[in-house]
Parts: structure tokens; C-alpha cells; sequence
């Protein structure tokens, strides 16, 4: 039968993509936080810092005289430290500290005894955290603003994040790998039913073993319950049409026999094609009846088991039936349509044969048959018309037609090919068939 080309969706591919990118957003959430916590952690520090600097600034400060009376660290001296201090007065005047040189320090007007903080760039590049707030002392209100340069602690924080970015990522990849072979272990307790499987397409087993992991024992049962069915179904099938066959023997000939006494010509025809329907029908019955449902075509077996039934249906025409074949035990084809496929085949080539039949069948790639018979063959130009159901080039004498037109619903069925010609060694009807494996 023929395949798609599309590829299957694989569930350990799906399994590890799924559990891949929850990992890496669960990853992403946490080095977010991470961040944040980091970033807060190192300005909240840094804003204890500013703080107290803060308070010693205006401990120390003489408002009187505009003057820090107590020094102050070193750094707020050293030019372009990254730590700067602005006290302004509130008749608009500055004390800067000496580390700010030429520079501004950027403050927003605040009010009495609120405090603020932000982000803000400086110079060289620096990123200042400003805190700033307002005071009133001796009378007077005045506002500090005190900054420190936080970019290398933010910038130790991001590599501090870059490396647990690294080491998570590499985490997860171990994680993803461990699952993957994780996977395959459990799958690989699959392997079993996979080869009962292959088991029963070939006609070793019947059914599954139900001793599989508690997740796939549903579908196993499921599997083993329509394989069941089927075969009493196909069973069932086939007893049905040859009962109904032989039920309809005996009413046939009492129609034939009143057409004869009535002289009814049209009854007699009609009643006659019925009851070459029905042996046909009996013929077909007792092909696939040697079948095994399920079990794959053996060639050497079933093909001499088949020469057998056809030399003893046509026993009175004494016809030598050869048969060659260089396929193997057992081919993955079914035996039941492979059985009737055949045998239709030389049912046909012993209706129309006159003393000889040949029959090769080889098996590649592909299954390779052909039948040929040293009957009187037919027209090039009816071969068409010819494997149209029940159609027949002689209504007088049953043969080819219904048979032929079995064959090719089963060739159809497989994809496969059906070809019709002279034979030129027998001079008579050649069919062959192309089957895919």
C-alpha cells in the first residue's frame, strides 16, 4: 500500500522542545528577578553609603560661613572621583565639592526633609546614583545632593549575571540531554511490542502481550480488541458468501429448469449468469479459505496449495500447471488478498487454457507476477473494457471479467500495477502484476 511522505510528529522531540522552553522560561523569570534583586540590592547599599555621607555633611556644615567645618573622605576631593556632593542654600549659592571640578551635578528641586534618589549620567560616562534631600538647620533651609558613580558595581552585577546566565543555560542543556536519554529508556521498553508487531504482520503471533508500561496498556488492549474483530469480521466475511453461495445453488437450478420447460429464453440467460456468479463465488470461498487472517503471504506454500485447488476444480480438462518463484519464505503482503489475487488469476487462465499454464512470481523491491495461458487470448483493443467489473467478452462461457476485475481492486488497493498482453510463448492471455513491498 502506499505512504505518506509527510513526516511523523515525534513525541520525544515534542517531549524535549516542551521541556526545553519551560526550562529556559522558568531560566528567564529567575535571572530577571535575579536582576532586579541584584540591581536594588547594589543601589539600596549604595544609598546607605550616600546617606551617611549625607549626615556627616550636615553635622559638619557652618551655615553661617558656607563651610564644611570636618573633612570629608579623600574622594570627594580627588577630581572626577564618582563621588560628588552639592549643598544648596536657599538663596541660590552652592558648596561643591571639589571631586565635581568643572562638572554640574543635576538636582531637582525638593522639598523640607523628603528624600529622593535616581539614575542619572555623569561625567565620563559615569551613571551616578544622585540622593538628595532637604534640611533646615540654624534657621535656614538648604537642599544636599550627594552622588557616587554606581557603573562598576552595576557592570559586577551584570557579569555576575552573564556567568549564571552561562552556567544555567549550560544546566539546562545537561537537563535537556538527561531527559532526552531519559526518554529513550522508557521508550526503549517499547522496542518489545514494536517487534510483536513486526510478529504479527508476519504471521508469527496473533496478539500483543499486555505485560507493557501502565501507560500504554490501554492502547495495546484497544489494538488487541480490533485485531480480534477484524478477524472474525474477515472470518465471518468469508463464511457468509460461500453459505449464501450454496444457499442460492439449489434455487437456481429450479429457475434454470423452469426457463427450460417454459421456454423462456431470458429466464434461462438471466438464471444461468446468476449461477455462474455464485460458483465464482464458491471458487473464491474456497481460494481464500486456505488463508490464515492476518498471516503474510508465503509463496512456495500458498501458491502450491493454490496449483492444487485450480487442478482439482479443472480436473476435466487436464491442464499442466507450472508454477516458479524465487521470493522469499514469506512476503509482508497480506495472504488472504494475495491468495485471492492469485488465485482469481488462474481461475481465469484455466477457464479460457487449453492444456497449459505458466506462472512466475519474483520478489525484489517488488513483487513481481505473471500468469499466461495458451488459450485463444483476446483483442488488444478490449483489454480496457475487460477489467471493468462483471464485464465479459463472451456471454456464452464464464471466464475473465469478474475475475480480472477482483485483481485489479486489489492491485489498486496496493498501488500497485496491472498490465494485459499477448503471451509469446503461449500465444494466449499474459497478465502481470507490479505489487510495491
Amino acid at each position: 500500500m502506499s505512504s505518506g511522505n509527510e513526516r511523523s510528529p515525534s513525541l520525544e522531540r515534542s517531549l524535549s522542545w516542551l521541556l526545553g522552553l519551560l526550562l529556559l522560561g522558568v531560566l528567564v523569570v529567575l535571572l530577571g528577578i535575579a536582576a532586579w534583586i541584584g540591581r536594588e540590592s547594589a543601589i539600596q547599599f549604595a544609598l546607605s553609603r550616600l546617606q551617611h555621607d549625607a549626615e556627616a555633611i550636615i553635622g559638619g556644615l557652618d551655615v553661617a560661613r558656607r563651610e564644611l567645618g570636618r573633612p570629608l573622605p579623600p574622594v570627594y576631593r580627588q577630581p572626577l572621583s564618582g563621588h560628588y556632593y552639592v549643598v544648596r542654600f536657599a538663596d541660590g549659592r552652592e558648596l561643591r565639592s571639589r571631586s565635581l571640578w568643572d562638572e554640574r551635578l543635576p538636582m531637582a528641586p525638593t522639598p523640607s526633609r523628603r528624600a529622593s534618589y535616581r539614575l542619572s549620567p555623569g561625567p565620563r560616562d559615569q551613571q551616578l546614583l544622585i540622593w538628595q534631600r532637604g534640611y533646615e538647620k540654624d534657621g535656614e533651609r538648604l537642599t544636599i545632593g550627594i552622588a557616587e558613580d554606581v557603573a562598576p558595581l552595576l557592570s559586577a552585577i551584570r557579569r555576575f549575571l552573564a556567568i549564571g546566565l552561562a552556567a544555567s543555560l549550560a544546566a539546562v542543556l545537561l537537563m535537556l540531554v538527561l531527559q532526552r536519554l531519559l526518554i529513550r529508556r522508557a521508550f526503549s521498553r517499547l522496542d518489545r511490542t514494536r517487534q510483536e508487531l513486526r510478529d504479527i504482520r508476519n504471521g508469527r503471533l496473533e496478539r500483543l502481550d499486555t505485560r507493557v508500561p501502565l501507560e500504554v496498556l490501554p492502547l495495546v488492549q484497544e489494538f488487541n480488541q480490533l485485531l480480534e474483530a477484524w478477524q472474525h469480521q474477515r472470518e465471518h466475511l468469508h463464511r457468509s458468501v460461500g453459505n449464501l453461495a450454496h444457499a442460492l445453488k439449489t434455487p437456481l437450478q429450479l429457475i434454470l429448469r423452469y426457463g427450460e420447460a417454459s421456454g423462456d429464453r431470458r429466464i434461462g440467460e438471466q438464471a444461468q449468469r446468476m449461477q455462474q456468479l455464485v460458483e465464482q463465488e464458491l471458487k473464491r470461498a474456497r481460494i481464500s479459505g486456505r488463508a490464515t487472517v492476518g498471516r503474510h503471504f508465503r509463496p512456495r506454500q500458498d501458491i502450491a496449495d493454490l496449483v492444487e485447488t485450480i487442478t482439482a476444480l479443472y480436473r476435466d480438462k487436464s491442464l499442466s500447471i507450472s508454477a516458479r518463484t524465487d521470493a522469499a519464505d514469506s512476503l509482508p503482503l497480506d495472504q488472504n488478498d494475495l491468495l485471492e489475487l492469485v488465485g482469481n488469476l488462474l481461475d481465469n487462465a484455466a477457464k479460457w487454457a487449453r492444456q497449459e499454464i505458466r506462472l512466475e512470481l519474483h520478489a525484489n523491491d517488488r513483487l513481481l507476477l505473471t500468469v499466461e495461458d495458451d488459450g485463444p487470448g483476446i483483442d488488444p483493443a478490449l483489454y480496457r473494457e475487460l477489467l471493468n467489473r462483471g464485464s465479459r467478452l463472451d456471454e456464452n462461457r464464464p471466464g475473465h471479467g469478474l475475475g480480472l476485475a477482483i485483481v485489479r481492486e486489489t492491485v489498486e488497493l496496493y498501488g500497485g500495477e496491472l498490465e494485459l498482453d499477448r503471451s509469446p510463448a503461449l500465444q494466449g492471455l499474459r497478465v502481470r502484476v507490479a505489487l510495491p513491498l
